[in-house]
């Protein structure tokens, strides 16, 4: 991978564990390839109350370990009017999940597209590297993805946009050995035994994991339940975020 080729990079970060490590290797592959820091962003789609505590300041908190500027982007529907993942889940009468990811489409990649067009509405004919934290030990999705992709959805006439996926070999011991080796900062909530970050309660967290941060955000969990009573679908295909309560209680 030669940075030189392009003229903006731009890492999407939840502020977990691999979208941390991405912003560390792509920063180690700019000081080994002299590319200028100042041509390196950081992009933290806000997902609000549905974050885990302290999430979008952890994310201030990483990009600023590696001297990067960070830009933050919410949902809105095409009349500006921000939504949370609750209210559009009622208004859709139905949670996000495999098939219909919603969740990921409307909350990250929509927000994290405006960033893209943002930053490069006054650069003529560049090459943008749009970097993600996706390991292919993740899920079988994830294994199918190409370390490096032209985004058609992203390019136009004046922008190529490439996805790039440089930890996408990475296994899950190796990430945390380069948290830990680097001092790198992290969320508490791995720390509780959370698998994975952003959203609170994910539709892809085990039962245990949901378990963790229902005990951890008893009135988010209650939000979300209440969620459930109002649309009459389960947050689960299998079983209900009551169920969750239940094993709390």
């Amino acid at each position: 991978m030669e940075l030189k080729n392009y003229d903006l990079i731009i890492i999407n970060s939840s502020a977990g564990k691999d979208s941390l490590c991405a912003i560390w290797q792509i920063c180690e592959m700019a000081k080994q390839q002299n590319y200028p820091k100042d041509k390196i962003v950081v992009s933290h789609q806000d997902l609000g109350k549905s974050e885990w505590e302290g999430t979008k300041e952890l994310a201030a908190k990483q990009a600023e370990f590696f001297g990067l500027k960070i830009y933050y982007s919410k949902r809105r529907d095409k009349n500006g009017k921000e939504e949370t993942l609750l209210e559009y889940a009622i208004r859709r009468g139905k949670w996000p999940s495999n098939k219909q990811r919603w969740c990921t489409s409307d909350y990250k990649r929509g927000p994290g597209a405006r960033v893209v067009t943002m930053l490069t509405k006054d650069m003529q004919l560049c090459n943008v590297l749009y970097v993600f934290g996706f390991r292919k030990q993740e899920s079988p999705s994830r294994r199918k993805k190409k370390a490096l992709k032209l985004n058609s959805n992203l390019t136009t006439i004046k922008r190529l946009v490439y996805d790039y996926l440089p930890i996408h070999e990475w296994s899950t011991d190796y990430v945390w050995k380069v948290i830990k080796e680097n001092n790198l900062p992290y969320h508490f909530a791995y720390d509780l035994g959370m698998p994975r970050l952003s959203c609170c309660f994910c539709i892809f967290s085990p039962f245990d994991a949901l378990v963790i941060a229902g005990y951890e955000n008893p009135e988010l969990l209650k939000e979300y339940i209440k969620v459930e009573d109002i649309t009459g679908h389960t947050f689960r295909d299998g079983f209900s975020l009551k169920e969750v309560q239940a094993a709390i209680d």
